[in-house]
Parts: structure tokens; C-alpha cells; sequence
């Protein structure tokens, strides 16, 4: 690849793939719908790799590393540049290549994520891959999408559903309520996401003699 940027949403995430230092641009955009509209310039030979977390619907554990083959909506699907995804397979020979839902909201339940799973065919779930794709590809740029499992579909997660606002950003009283109502749950989860920032760290520096 001639150029890259890595596009992440903003917060924890961000923090883990500027820890790898790569030799990539890195731009951080809200997490959630509002990402797709706070998208910068691209050069028109340049490469973009969106990057962060997602959860697993089915067979994926916490941890995982995922390349998007295919992303879908309540409205749409979308094939990505399979050349991208070869490429991203090769600098990562132990992820798995993927189909990715984009939800309005975080998915917390094992019930939620096998329906989505089945009606969907979809691996993985997120907020943003659909929107970025959406405006991605109306812009004619060239891009492939990875992500790491966060959470998967063993147990229920604390009941965070709106910890992600309409700006993109999380809400801590929320996301702290959750917690206090689920503390197994949270502790579990806040352990896995930890590890799975690690992972997130190590992918991005893995993919970084790819991204330049």
C-alpha cells in the first residue's frame, strides 16, 4: 500500500493503536453513526484500515482478530475490496475474515446476538463499520476494516445499551449505573476489554508494514 490511514474511534481504543506507534496516519472519529461524517481528506492512491473493537455473536471469542469481508445493516450490504482483505490476511495469518453487523446500540444479550447472528449470517457486531463504509465508498476510497473482539456471546453483558450518546460519545453516568446493577458481569467484561485493547495494540503494529 502506498499510503494508509487508520481510522479509530476516539478514547480507549485510539490510545491502544497509538501505542504501536505505526508508521500510519491516525484519525479518531466518534464512535457510533456520527463517525461516517468525521471523516478527513484522503489522497486518491490512499489505503484506509478502520480499526477497534466489536462483538461476537457467535463462534468468535473475546480476543479474536477479525477481517470484515462483509458488512450489513437493517438496510443494506456491503462487499469489501477483497484485494484489501487478502492483503490484511496476509500480515494477519491468525484472524479470522468475518461478517459484521452494524447495530444502532451496544448488544448485551446472548438472546440478541443469536438473533442477529442468524438473520443477519453476520460473526461480529459493531456501531460504525456500516456508516464507514457507506461514506468510504462514496468517496471512492480504497479501504479494509479490523477489528478485535471485545465481548462475546457466552454470557450477558452489564445493561449497556445506550452507554454510546447520539455525539459519540460514552456516557459515564450510564455505563456506571450498568455496572452497579451487573457487577459480575462488569468485571468480566471490563477484564476482557482490557485484553482485547492489548490485542488491539499488538494488530495495529502487525499491520502497520501493510498500511504505509
Amino acid at each position: 500500500m502506498a499510503r494508509a490511514t487508520i481510522l479509530v474511534p476516539h478514547g480507549p481504543e485510539a490510545d491502544a493503536v497509538r501505542r504501536a506507534r505505526p508508521a500510519a496516519r491516525v484519525v479518531e472519529v466518534p464512535a457510533g453513526s456520527a463517525c461516517g461524517a468525521a471523516l478527513p481528506e484522503f489522497d486518491p492512491d490512499e489505503t484506509v484500515v478502520a480499526m477497534g473493537l466489536c462483538g461476537g455473536l457467535w463462534r468468535l471469542r473475546a480476543g479474536d482478530v477479525a477481517i470484515y469481508g462483509r458488512v450489513a445493516d437493517g438496510i443494506g450490504v456491503t462487499e469489501l475490496d477483497h484485494t484489501v482483505v487478502d492483503e490484511l490476511t496476509g500480515a494477519l495469518p491468525q484472524a479470522v475474515v468475518v461478517n459484521a453487523y452494524t447495530s444502532t446500540r451496544v448488544v448485551t444479550t446472548v438472546v440478541a446476538r443469536t438473533v442477529l447472528a442468524q438473520r443477519f449470517n453476520a460473526d461480529v457486531v459493531d456501531m460504525e463499520a456500516m456508516h464507514l463504509a457507506t461514506a468510504l465508498h462514496e468517496r471512492g476510497v480504497r479501504f479494509g476494516m479490523v477489528r478485535i473482539v471485545s465481548d462475546d456471546a457466552s454470557r450477558d453483558l452489564p445493561p449497556i445499551d445506550d452507554a454510546v450518546g447520539a455525539d459519540g460519545r460514552l456516557q459515564p453516568v450510564p455505563v456506571a449505573l450498568a455496572f452497579a446493577r451487573a457487577p459480575l458481569a462488569a468485571v468480566a467484561f471490563v477484564r476482557d476489554v482490557r485484553a482485547s485493547l492489548r490485542v488491539l495494540t499488538e494488530t495495529a503494529r502487525a499491520i502497520s508494514p501493510v498500511a504505509v
